[in-house]
């Protein structure tokens, strides 16, 4: 079965909250984490780009603690995304996230560009929230990040048809 996504998003974003409120996201972060962690890609990667996590999406914060790594987090900017050191300094943007203060960096320096999501297809697109933020900035650039979708696996392998406009991911990293 198919999902359109404005339906999916209603549904990912219900059963996301309900699993946030339920305390379930916490131990799924943490498998993830432990996953990347134990990861080849983040073991020899330096510059790393996570996300703040807002409505349930699963949190990467944990990563914050290994050193040796710099890391970087989105901003949206007008369309587009640009990423900016972490300096444990946010502000709320228009879209009441929490974003890094500081000025943005050069993304071809990124190693590993990890991405939150909805949902993700077999074939490694990922739903976000229909802005195309992520979309727009990969399609944009000639990065050699690798581009990492993050979600539980309730999330994984749910089918939906991709756009023209939407960009394919490396891998899906979830707890299973």
């Amino acid at each position: 079965m198919f999902y359109k996504k404005e339906q999916l998003r209603k549904i990912s974003i219900k059963k996301r909250l309900n699993m946030l409120n339920s305390g379930l996201i916490d131990g799924i972060s943490s498998l993830i984490v432990k996953k990347i962690i134990n990861s080849a890609d983040f073991i020899k990667a330096k510059n790393i780009a996570l996300y703040y996590p807002i409505k349930g999406e699963v949190s990467l914060l944990e990563l914050l603690k290994i050193e040796n790594k710099n890391y970087y987090f989105p901003k949206c900017s007008d369309n587009d995304l640009e990423f900016i050191k972490y300096c444990n300094d946010f502000k709320k943007d228009k879209y009441d996230i929490p974003t890094p203060t500081g000025n943005p960096i050069n993304p071809k320096i990124l190693d590993i560009i990890y991405t939150p999501s909805l949902a993700a297809n077999s074939k490694n697109y990922r739903l976000g929230y229909g802005k195309g933020f992520y979309d727009r900035f990969f399609s944009k650039r000639n990065l050699k990040a690798k581009k990492i979708i993050v979600l539980s696996h309730e999330f994984k392998d749910i089918e939906f048809r991709e756009d023209e406009f939407d960009v394919k991911y490396d891998e899906i990293i979830s707890d299973k």
